[in-house]
């Protein structure tokens, strides 16, 4: 009776002196935990171990300028690749549909799919999505993993700055030399091969990007927490 007499009804199978004990104060959904299935939501005004603050500086304009670079290059890249596709379906067309011979098609989509992988490096990078195995670096004190990310870092940079500088030497040589592709077609080589000091030389400003954001802990090591161990 007390229980359709209170103003607000409890189930029917609750104790009338529900109201006054110590839990009165609160609904019978609030006492429920939660499902095992959600998850907490973080207090935005809570401080939390894992926010960064990233700190200001003069080389904010650089590595901004360098990402920029790097998405650029991505669009480039995605850019050659529709291209690419776009003229296999026109010489699926000429040559299945038409019955008419192709003569640039096959040699501009190599050269498309080569350059877009080789002038996206940089993006890649720059979205961590080259092959990685985090592994170590968790097994690893912070000490020793900032010392792991400089020098994996050092040597993308060495290998990056190597292969951008045969790349330009080879692109001079194939401009000096007048190389052309054996095809009917007849490329100048060096068109093609730019993509060999523009992809790698951008990979190499990404990758110095990412070494000065670490040694002006601007980001983590192998953007892995400081507590991940």
């Amino acid at each position: 009776m007390s229980n359709a007499m209170s103003p607000h009804p409890l189930p029917i199978d609750l104790p009338d002196d529900f109201l006054s004990g110590p839990r009165a104060s609160h609904s019978v959904k609030s006492d429920m935990p939660p499902p095992p299935d959600v998850e907490p939501i973080d207090d935005p005004n809570s401080d939390s171990r894992h926010t960064s603050h990233r700190p200001k500086g003069p080389l904010d304009p650089v590595i901004d300028t360098i990402h920029f670079a790097s998405r650029v290059c991505g669009v480039a890249a995605a850019s050659m690749f529709a291209i690419a596709m776009l003229i296999i379906c026109q010489l699926v067309f000429m040559r299945y549909v038409l019955n008419d011979s192709t003569v640039w098609q096959t040699e501009a989509v190599i050269f498309l799919m080569i350059g877009a992988t080789l002038v996206g490096l940089p993006y890649v990078q720059l979205l961590r999505g080259h092959v990685n195995v985090d592994l170590l670096p968790l097994y690893l004190k912070r000490g020793a993993r900032m010392t792991l990310a400089i020098v994996t870092l050092t040597l993308g940079m060495a290998i990056a700055a190597m292969f951008a500088f045969y790349g330009l030497e080879l692109v001079i040589e194939a401009y000096e030399g007048g190389w052309l592709s054996e095809t009917i077609w007849a490329v100048p080589l060096w068109k093609p091969f730019s993509a060999l000091p523009i992809g790698f030389g951008l990979l190499f400003l990404q990758f110095l990007a990412d070494f000065l954001s670490l040694i002006t802990r601007r980001s983590t090591p192998f953007d892995l927490h400081k507590d991940a161990s």
